[in-house]
C-alpha cells in the first residue's frame, strides 16, 4: 500500500536526490512558498520558489515494492523521519490539504481569501506553518502537526480504544 513518508535529505543534493527517487517509481512532493521581491533596476518583481521545509522531502510509495533501505542508500538521503521508533506515516489527507493551502498562497498581493466552505482545523494549521517567517519554527510546528497524528493513529490501532471527534458548527 502506497503512503506518504518523510525523508530527511542533504540540501546540496536535492535535485540529483529527486531524479534517482524518481527513477524508482517513488512519487517525490517537495513543498515550496513562493515569494516576490521587487527589483532595484527595473519596475518587475523576481519570482523565488523556496522549500518550505528544506532538508525534507514527501515521498509516497509501497515499502514492500521499494524498500526504505533502497532509498535511504542514495547519495544524499540520510533517513526517514521516525516518531516512537516507527516510521512516520503520513495521511493522504495531510499532503492534500499542505498542497491545496501552499497553493492558495502562491499570490500574495490578495487581501482576503475566500473559501466555499470553512477550512478544516488541518487546512488552518497548515496555513499557519505557512506564514511562519522562521524556517526552524515552520520545522517544528510541522513536525509537532505529524506527531500528533502518529500518537492518534497508534491510539486508534490498539484493540479495544475508541476514539471520539467533535463536530464544530457555526
Amino acid at each position: 500500500m502506497r503512503n506518504w513518508y518523510v525523508l530527511i535529505h542533504n540540501s546540496a543534493c536535492y535535485q540529483s536526490l529527486t531524479e534517482l527517487i524518481k527513477r524508482l517509481d517513488v512519487e517525490v512532493y517537495n513543498p515550496c512558498r513562493v515569494t516576490f521581491r521587487k527589483r532595484r533596476d527595473r519596475p518587475s518583481s523576481l519570482k523565488r520558489e523556496l522549500p518550505l521545509f528544506p532538508g525534507y522531502l514527501l515521498l509516497r510509495f509501497d515499502p514492500n515494492v521499494t524498500h526504505t533501505t533502497t532509498i535511504t542508500a542514495l547519495n544524499g538521503a540520510h533517513g526517514f523521519v521516525r516518531f516512537g521508533g516507527e516510521t512516520c506515516v503520513l495521511q493522504d489527507s495531510v499532503v492534500e490539504a499542505l498542497k491545496a493551502a501552499v497553493l492558495v498562497r502562491t499570490n500574495r498581493t490578495f487581501d482576503c481569501i475566500e473559501y466555499s466552505n470553512l477550512p478544516s482545523e488541518l487546512e488552518k494549521s497548515l496555513h499557519l506553518i505557512i506564514d511562519m517567517h522562521s524556517e526552524t519554527a515552520r520545522k517544528a510546528a510541522f513536525f509537532a502537526l505529524l506527531a500528533e497524528g502518529a500518537t492518534l493513529a497508534r491510539l486508534a490501532s490498539r484493540p479495544g480504544t475508541l476514539c471520539y471527534s467533535t463536530l464544530h458548527t457555526a
